[in-house]
């Protein structure tokens, strides 16, 4: 009986997408992306990506990603989150590539080659398939927000206010949640702690805003 060889199998590329992602008071939240170097879609923006390597854990392709594409070190990223794969044959023209996509929460600072965009303004008209990326990583934030008190951290920072937590909700469902409902959660919140804040800048000073810490 005549062996057959086994079928060679055509492998599709393994791409490491990146969200980056930053919440900052007035600048509210962010998303940012880099200008592409080398075709397809030389000179547009897009996602920080990488091909994976051989070797290569996806965590470590992610903050590669970040580094080469964005400038951003991994000491200016705050959280970093897998967000789901995503495929289809026509997603990259180069070949079939399937994406493995994380969301990062990085210094609002910390990205001096990316170029920012308010989450207000999808889509961002990004090549690929990236615009849809960008909106599953939100939808990531927007299901976890509170529940995952790491990444909520990550994007309220050590210390925010009632406010903060107002527009960070709002910039991800769309909606202003309600003040006093907010501020129940906030005082019933295991995880947080009021504290004391500076008074109101002005003449006549003012009532300071409640202000909030984190105890885990």
């Amino acid at each position: 009986m005549t062996e057959t060889a086994p079928a060679v199998r055509d492998q599709p590329l393994i791409a490491i997408d990146v969200v980056p992602t930053s919440f900052a008071g007035a600048a509210g939240l962010r998303v940012a992306s880099a200008r592409r170097l080398y075709d397809p879609f030389a000179g547009r923006e897009a996602l920080p990506g990488v091909l994976l390597d051989g070797s290569e854990i996806l965590a470590d392709a992610a903050l590669r990603a970040l580094r080469t594409k964005a400038g951003v070190g991994p000491a200016a990223v705050r959280h970093l989150a897998q967000v789901g794969a995503f495929d289809g044959p026509d997603r990259d023209p180069r070949s079939t590539a399937i994406s493995i996509a994380f969301l990062a929460v990085v210094d609002p600072q910390a990205a001096p080659d990316a170029t920012w965009h308010d989450v207000g303004e999808r889509p961002f008209g990004l090549p690929f398939d990236h615009d849809r990326i960008v909106d599953a990583a939100l939808e990531h934030a927007r299901v976890r927000l509170w529940s995952d008190v790491p990444l909520t951290r990550a994007l309220l920072g050590e210390r925010f206010t009632t406010s903060d937590a107002g527009r960070l909700r709002a910039a991800l469902t769309g909606s202003t949640p309600d003040p006093g409902n907010l501020n129940r959660m906030l005082r019933t919140n295991p995880a947080v702690a009021r504290v004391d804040a500076a008074p109101a800048a002005g003449p006549r000073g003012g009532r300071p805003p409640a202000a909030w810490t984190w105890t885990v």
